[in-house]
């Protein structure tokens, strides 16, 4: 009987230690993510694109007068389909940036892993297509100019 309850007890003891320590990878995965994905997030192209709308919409609003309504309407809209469309490019790149960081954090936790350099090169691409989206996607607009025609 009082084996059985030892037993018990180391059994109940590995559980919760396993628990913990499935907790403190999930942690630092989930800090590695931060890091990898958040910390250094391309600020300065969001920064830009963010100035790069608001002098936009200052033009639209200074051509209002000179518009009809449909096209001041067009134009508004235009506008902010531009930035609805940054935001689902910035998920993207997020999501990207997070599947690639979790696919690196399980090659550095996995030791017959760590010298497979092919690992995470698909999550590697995807995350680099994504940039690549928000980059041509910021490099197109910004050559848009509000003119009016004479």
């Amino acid at each position: 009987m009082k084996w059985y309850s030892s037993l018990a007890v180391v059994i109940v003891i590995s559980a919760c230690s396993s628990q913990a320590n499935v907790s403190e990878i999930a942690q630092q995965k989930t800090q590695y993510i931060q890091n990898e994905c958040y910390e250094n997030e391309e600020s300065a192209l969001n920064d830009a694109f963010k100035t790069f709308m608001s002098d936009r919409q200052e033009e639209l609003g200074g051509l209002r007068a000179s518009l009809s309504d449909e096209n001041y309407d067009q134009l508004d809209y235009a506008l902010k389909h531009f930035v609805t469309y940054w935001d689902q490019l910035q998920t993207e790149r997020n999501q990207a940036c997070e599947q690639h960081a979790t696919c690196e954090f399980i090659q550095i936790k996995t030791p017959s892993l760590q010298a497979n350099n092919e690992f995470c090169d698909g999550t590697d691409f995807e995350y680099s297509v994504s940039r690549a989206k928000i980059i041509n996607f910021f490099s197109d607009i910004e050559r848009l100019e509000l003119q009016q025609s004479p």
